[in-house]
């Protein structure tokens, strides 16, 4: 039996967003990528830009022919630094885009997802109160099929 679909289709999606670099195009270098969640106080700043992802509960849909259509929500969590408020902002609205277009660039997860989506965006645009913090949360959906003996 071969690696899961739903594990198959994380490991994309982190390798994914580690290559969110200016090398690579990108208006960000993203320093670091976990597969977790953590408040903008437990990651040091020198782990910043940083992205963690969080499965949330799926939602199953049984089809005939034993097929099942399942969605995968993902929260992203993404932290970073800037010294000033619009220094924040920019920095929030840069890996905003990067995001976006990373998981773009291939919405099938390397084959195994029918498609990749954002959802919706919440941003705290580098509150001026955010002690040269900034973060926000998207909410990514991933719909992929399986069968009942093999995911």
């Amino acid at each position: 039996m071969g690696t899961p679909a739903r594990t198959s289709i994380l490991s994309n999606m982190s390798t994914t967003l580690a290559g969110i670099t200016t090398g690579n195009g990108y208006n960000t270098t993203v320093v670091t990528v976990e597969g977790e969640a953590k408040t903008w106080a437990d990651v040091p700043a020198s782990l910043k830009p940083w992205i963690g992802y969080v499965p949330t509960a799926e939602t199953l849909q049984y089809l005939p022919g034993n097929q099942i259509r399942v969605v995968l929500p993902v929260q992203l969590i993404c932290h970073i630094v800037g010294q000033t408020q619009s220094a924040r902002s920019v920095a929030l609205n840069n890996l905003l885009d990067d995001v976006i277009a990373v998981l773009s660039v291939d919405t099938t997860r390397g084959s195994k997802a029918i498609s990749t989506t954002v959802l919706s965006v919440e941003t705290d645009e580098g509150a001026p109160g955010a002690i040269g913090e900034g973060s926000m949360v998207l909410a990514v959906e991933v719909a992929y099929m399986r069968t009942s003996g093999q995911s």
